[in-house]
């Protein structure tokens, strides 16, 4: 079996992730943030604007898992009209229940923009040109906009901190999920930590499956796992202990192609997403709306694969 930093390197060049260091943005920074004041109020002033967007949500009940359908019910409905009444910004959905589906649209540079986990959109940035700038983060039922990876074990076994995975086994998410892949493995990098053996799974629930099967002595899984995912139809929180969260991420965001949309129209669109939220946002949202996108810069996955050099010489099986 290949070691681990080999089994890593090939997995991300065969999606088209690897780049060279010539190839890394100037600007790292992925959120849009820049002056409203100067922008006209009355809507009158500007011209129709139309984009296309390509949406996969967590809670929304056209994109999200049935097996959550009780917790999942936003719909964009009354967002939308309220945009075009208000700030003459038509949003044509298409909604992608299938995250595949959605990278493949992504890939086929078919939108203006999406709407998902910021990552989804963000990997493909070098494969297709396309130059994605986060400009609002939506927020979810508890008025949240940031998530995690989050390192779990068994609440009896004796592991205790990250450390306690030096030699252990522990489940990862695939390469195309920042929380339970990249951030993950920058964390055990920077402690030296390495596992005996990392399985790569698809979802949430497989990597809790695996540790409860005793597969694996740890899993990483998003830190909305237990709540708004299919998990809970068979994992309770007070089954698990946390070992350690990676850094913050935003969960949903509204990401736009600055190549395909001019930056007038990118803080237009951000200036009305925040005008239609707060106090005025729809019930059927689901939370206070969009706010303004926090700081993101996640580490392009050539520089990831750099720094994962401390955690090498360990095997790595992909399972599908």
């Amino acid at each position: 079996m290949s070691h681990f930093l080999s089994a890593l390197a090939a997995l991300w060049l065969g999606v088209g992730f690897a780049v060279g260091a010539d190839k890394l943005p100037a600007n790292p920074e992925t959120a849009w943030r820049v002056a409203l004041s100067s922008l006209p109020q009355d809507a009158t002033e500007h011209k129709p604007l139309t984009l296309k967007i390509a949406v996969n949500d967590i809670y929304c009940s056209k994109t999200a898992c049935s097996c959550i359908s009780q917790i999942a019910t936003r719909s964009f409905d009354t967002l939308l009209a309220d945009l075009q009444a208000r700030h003459q910004i038509t949003l044509e959905f298409t909604y992608f229940s299938e995250v595949f589906d959605l990278q493949k649209a992504i890939l086929a540079n078919q939108y203006d923009g999406v709407l998902c986990k910021p990552w989804t959109a963000l990997q493909y940035s070098f494969k297709t040109n396309a130059r994605f700038k986060r400009v609002a983060d939506l927020l979810d039922p508890d008025n949240k906009a940031l998530m995690s990876g989050v390192f779990l074990s068994l609440s009896g076994a004796p592991l205790r901190t990250l450390a306690d995975l030096q030699g252990k086994r522990l489940a990862l998410g695939q390469a195309d999920s920042y929380e339970k892949n990249q951030a993950p493995l920058q964390m055990l990098a920077a402690g030296h930590i390495k596992p005996a053996e990392v399985l790569m799974l698809s979802s949430c629930g497989e990597n809790l499956s695996a540790l409860m099967d005793g597969k694996v002595d740890v899993a990483v899984v998003s830190s909305y796992a237990l709540t708004a995912s299919c998990a809970v139809d068979f994992a309770k929180p007070e089954d698990f202990r946390t070992l350690a969260e990676t850094e913050k991420m935003p969960l949903t965001s509204l990401l736009v192609d600055l190549n395909k949309v001019p930056a007038a129209e990118v803080t237009r669109l951000q200036a009305a997403l925040l005008d239609v939220s707060g106090p005025k946002v729809p019930k059927d949202l689901l939370g206070k709306g969009f706010v303004l996108p926090a700081s993101w810069k996640p580490v392009p996955p050539a520089s990831a694969g750099d720094a994962s050099k401390s955690v090498g010489g360990n095997p790595l099986e992909t399972v599908k």
